[in-house]
Order: structure tokens, then sequence, then C-alpha cells
């Protein structure tokens, strides 16, 4: 990679983490190379003060999945020091992070690109909202425990009327978050597959739907009381009755720089489900 400028997003949520944001900028200043540093906030785009081409992030997967809310519409790779709890998406420990990252100014790692999902809420055919979701989609009920009915559609044709707390809609990166805790298999993170995955189902389908990486899901919402639709995390709306989510392959990538091999991810996956601290 040709590097210029760096920028450097840590969790506010985490004093550590800044800390150890303005170390690396020192750092990366002794070594002749441009950086900003900046918080990792829950909603706010992050702007490059000046230009980036390269994100590192500070924090866990968390904040990893608020820079890509930029990284990805402007192709600027993210490597993620793990500061968090459980850290699928980050590539170095905090204690490994300087001789990383030099071996990341002199040229070493690689590049991996991974699916997104493109999530769209439709309110009488009038799309109200649409993101990008590295992760996962989450239709689900409101405060009240009251189960959704959800009729669901895969390329058109009819698949099941869910009766469930809610729907995951997941990519093969967040196959071990949500969608694993609600019984869905793991798929390597690579692959360009997504999951559809009920959350406690009441007499329905009951079990993940592995689909196509082009495939389209519509769900119809039918419910009583207000649900809400989230993306990675984020609250993106309310749900009301007769709302349509239409979940379908996103034209964007996550693009991360690489310093470890795929191997990794079976080598760390029993002990990343067995979070121990953080974010």
């Amino acid at each position: 990679m040709d590097l210029h400028t760096i920028g450097l997003i840590y969790n506010p949520h985490v004093e550590a983490s800044r800390i150890l944001g303005e170390e690396i900028q020192a750092w990366l200043m002794a070594h002749g190379m441009g950086s900003w540093l900046c918080a990792g906030q829950e909603n706010v785009p992050i702007y490059d003060h000046e230009r980036a081409d390269l994100f590192i992030t500070l924090g866990g997967d968390g904040t990893i999945l608020r820079a890509m809310q930029s990284a990805a519409p402007s192709g600027v790779p993210v490597f993620g020091i793990n500061l968090g709890r459980v850290g699928f998406l980050t590539e170095l420990s905090p204690e490994a992070w300087e001789e990383g990252l030099t071996r990341v100014l002199a040229g070493q790692g690689w590049i991996e690109t991974r699916m997104m999902l493109r999530v769209t809420l439709l309110r009488e055919a009038v799309t109200i909202a649409q993101e990008d979701a590295l992760n996962d989609a989450v239709i689900s009920r409101g405060a009240l425990a009251r189960t959704m009915r959800l009729e669901t559609h895969v390329d058109g044709a009819f698949l099941t009327r869910y009766v469930a707390d809610g729907l995951i809609l997941a990519t093969a990166t967040g196959s071990t978050a949500y969608a694993y805790a609600s019984g869905g298999p793991i798929l390597p993170p690579w692959i360009a597959n997504f999951l559809l995955t009920p959350a406690a189902p009441h007499l329905s389908l009951e079990r993940s739907l592995v689909l196509d990486a082009d495939a389209v899901v519509t769900v119809k919402v039918d419910t009583g009381m207000p649900g809400m639709l989230t993306v990675d995390g984020r609250m993106e709306g309310e749900l009301l009755h007769d709302d349509v989510v239409r979940v379908g392959r996103s034209p964007l990538k996550a693009t991360f720089l690489r310093l470890r091999s795929r191997n990794d991810f079976y080598r760390t996956l029993v002990e990343r489900l067995s979070p121990r601290h953080g974010e």
C-alpha cells in the first residue's frame, strides 16, 4: 500500500483507546507519516480531515463497524487494534501495535474484502431509510414482550410467516454475532453468503437458512406495536404495521488490511467466543 496519511479512530468510551491513539499518532509522526485522530461516535460519520489511505481503529468490533460507515463508501482499508471484548474483526493486540505497524509501514500485509448487505426500509412503497451492514440487520419487537409476524419472501417467492421476537439477516462476517447467539451457524467470514435466522421463533421455521450472495429477502411486518430495525447495532427506524424491509447484497465492500493468515480465524475461534473484557 502507498501510505501518506493514516486516520486513527478510537472508542470514546474507553480512555485507554484515546491514550493509545495519541501514542501511535506521535510514533507515526516520528516516522514521517501524516495522521489524524478522532473519536468513533455512534451514528456520526467519520470525515477524514485531509485524506486517509488507511483507517486504524482502537477499540473492538463496534469501533470497526462505526469506522466502516465511512471506510466502505470511500474504499479505505481498515486495520484494527483490539481494545474490545471479542475482536473478531481486529488484527492486533494492543501490546503488538509497534511491531505490527512497523510491518505495515514497510509495505507488508494483504487486502481482504468482505460482502456487505444493503438494508432498505419501505413504508407504503416509499423508501424511508437505507443503510449498509457489515455484520447484520435485525428486525425486532419493541419494548413489550410480544412476538411479531413476519411474512418473508426470498427472490420473490414466499418462504414462510415467522412468528418470533424478530429476524436476523447476517453476513458471513456477522455470523459470529447475534445470529450465532440465536442458534445460527458460523460461516467463514470471507465467503459471499448471508444468513436468515429467526430470534426466539414460536411454532414456525426454527432453523437458519444460508442464502446465496445475490438473494433478495423482503419481510413484511405484521405487528400491533411498533418494532425496531437496527443495522450493525445502529437504530435505523421504527417498524410499523405493513412496513417492508428489503435486504440484499450491497454494492459496497468492506476492505481490511491484514497481517495474519486466514487460518487464524479457525485458530482463534473458540478463544474469541469466550470474551473476557472490554467493548
